[in-house]
C-alpha cells in the first residue's frame, strides 16, 4: 500500500525518516532499531534506493545513508510526473521544512566529520542554489558528492548553472559524458589545489585529505574560493572524448517549468516542437497529478516541491 504522503509504501516512509536520523546505517541495526526482520528491513532498503532516497555510504562497507529530503523528494516527484503516485505538496514542503529545522543552521561551526557528512550538506546546499554552484575537484572518489549524479540532477532542474574543473588526472569519462550531455560539460586543469563546492558564492564547503570538511561563509575566504575557481575555469580545457546527445529533461518538467514562466499553450507548442493538444494534454495531467485546480496553482506546487 502507498503512503499518501510520500508517494512510497507506508514502511518505507518509516525506514526512511529512521535513516535521517544517523549519518548512515548497516541494514541489521536498522532492522534493530525498528524491531523488524532483517528480511523486511533489506526489502525497505531496497524500495529506498530504488526511489533514490537512499544510496551507500561513501564511508562504510555496507552501510547505507539517507539522501537529504530537501534533494531526495522533490527527484522522487519529479520521476513520477507522467505515471506514478506524486508525493503530495504539502507532506513535502513539511517533510522538508521539520527536517531542516531539526538537522539546524549551516555555518561555520557544523563539523563534517566523514564524507557522508559533507555529502549531505552539500545535498542542502545544491537544494537551495538559485544561480550556480562551482565544484573543485583535484580527485577522483566515485562516492563522493563532486561525482554524484543525483546532486547535479537537482542543480539543473533547479534551472541553475554548474561548472566543475577537475584536476587533469580525474578518470571519470562517464560521468564527464553525463554532465555534458546535459549542457554542463566538465573542464579540466593541470592543478587544483583545493576540494571544494561553492553555492551562489554565498557558502562553501572545503574538504581535506581525510574526508572531513567545513563549511564556510567567511566572506573574505569565499571570495577567495571564488576568485580561484573563475581563475581555474579560464585555465582550464574541456574535457576531450565527451559527446553531447540532446538534453534528457522530460518533456512534462519542461512544460511545468514554461507554466510557470506564464508562457501559453500556444507558446509552449512551439518551443518543444510538439502539438497544442498534446501540451493541453501534459498541463491536465500535471494538474491532476499536482491536486491543482489551476494552470497556476500547478506551477505554485511544483515550486514549492522543488522541481523547478
Amino acid at each position: 500500500m502507498k503512503s499518501h504522503r510520500l508517494g512510497v509504501g507506508g514502511q518505507a516512509e518509516i525506514g526512511y525518516r529512521a535513516m535521517l536520523t544517523r549519518p548512515r546505517w548497516q541494514p541489521d541495526e536498522l532492522a534493530r532499531a525498528l524491531a523488524w526482520p532483517p528480511e523486511r528491513a533489506a526489502a525497505v532498503l531496497a524500495e529506498l534506493c530504488a526511489e533514490g532516497l537512499v544510496m551507500a555510504s561513501s564511508v562504510e562497507v555496507g552501510a547505507m545513508r539517507a539522501v537529504q529530503p530537501c534533494l531526495a523528494l522533490p527527484a522522487l516527484a519529479a520521476s513520477r510526473l507522467g505515471g506514478g503516485r506524486m508525493p503530495t505538496a504539502a507532506a513535502v514542503e513539511t517533510f522538508v521544512s521539520l527536517h531542516e529545522q531539526t538537522t539546524g543552521r549551516l555555518d561555520d561551526a557544523t563539523p563534517l566529520f566523514d564524507m557522508d557528512e559533507v555529502t549531505a550538506v552539500v545535498e542542502r546546499l545544491a537544494a537551495r542554489v538559485r544561480n550556480e554552484i562551482v565544484v573543485l575537484a583535484p580527485c577522483y572518489d566515485p562516492r563522493s558528492f563532486e561525482f554524484a549524479e543525483h546532486i547535479a540532477e537537482g542543480v539543473l532542474r533547479r534551472g541553475a548553472g554548474l561548472r566543475a574543473v577537475w584536476k587533469a588526472d580525474v578518470a571519470a569519462t562517464s560521468f564527464a559524458m553525463w554532465l555534458a550531455n546535459r549542457g554542463v560539460g566538465p573542464r579540466v586543469a593541470e592543478n587544483v589545489p583545493v576540494r571544494a563546492v561553492v553555492v551562489d558564492g554565498l557558502v562553501g564547503v572545503v574538504v581535506d585529505e581525510a574526508g572531513s570538511g567545513r563549511v564556510v561563509r567567511d566572506d573574505t575566504e569565499l571570495s577567495s574560493l571564488a576568485a580561484l575557481a573563475d581563475r581555474l575555469w579560464v585555465q582550464s580545457v574541456a574535457v576531450s572524448q565527451v559527446r553531447k546527445a540532446p538534453p534528457t529533461r522530460s518533456r512534462h518538467e519542461l512544460v511545468l517549468r514554461m507554466l510557470a514562466q506564464g508562457l501559453t499553450d500556444d507558446a509552449i507548442a512551439r518551443r518543444l516542437g510538439v502539438s497544442v493538444r498534446t501540451v493541453r494534454g501534459d498541463v491536465a495531467s500535471a494538474m491532476v497529478e499536482l491536486d491543482a485546480r489551476s494552470r497556476f496553482q500547478a506551477g505554485v506546487r511544483a515550486m514549492q516541491m522543488g522541481l523547478l
